[in-house]
């Protein structure tokens, strides 16, 4: 049966689905159970969020290297060309 505003109503709407919801459940405990880590142990949880955390910092960590590494190596490229024209224009360094 579908109701005037097109959405589906009457008995066979149901507000919970077991079967989903037991689905559900699996697929999350097999999903840690891969990554290592058992739900029940809230000591586990825990270590399995420090550790997210720990590799985010990490990443955002590693991103700022690699600017710095990048205007690092800018630098000493705009230095040699400073030091190359005026060696050319003087004749001497």
């Amino acid at each position: 049966m579908i109701c005037p505003d097109e959405e589906y109503c009457g008995p066979e709407r149901r507000t919970r689905c077991e079967h989903a919801e037991d689905a559900a459940e699996k697929a999350v405990r097999k999903t840690f159970a891969i990554l290592g880590v058992d739900i029940d142990s809230p000591r586990e949880v825990s270590e399995f969020q420090q550790s997210l955390r720990f590799g985010d910092k990490l990443r955002k960590t590693a991103d700022k290297g690699i600017i710095a590494f990048v205007v690092s190596v800018a630098g000493i490229m705009g230095t040699a060309v400073y030091i190359g024209v005026k060696t050319k224009i003087t004749g001497s360094p």
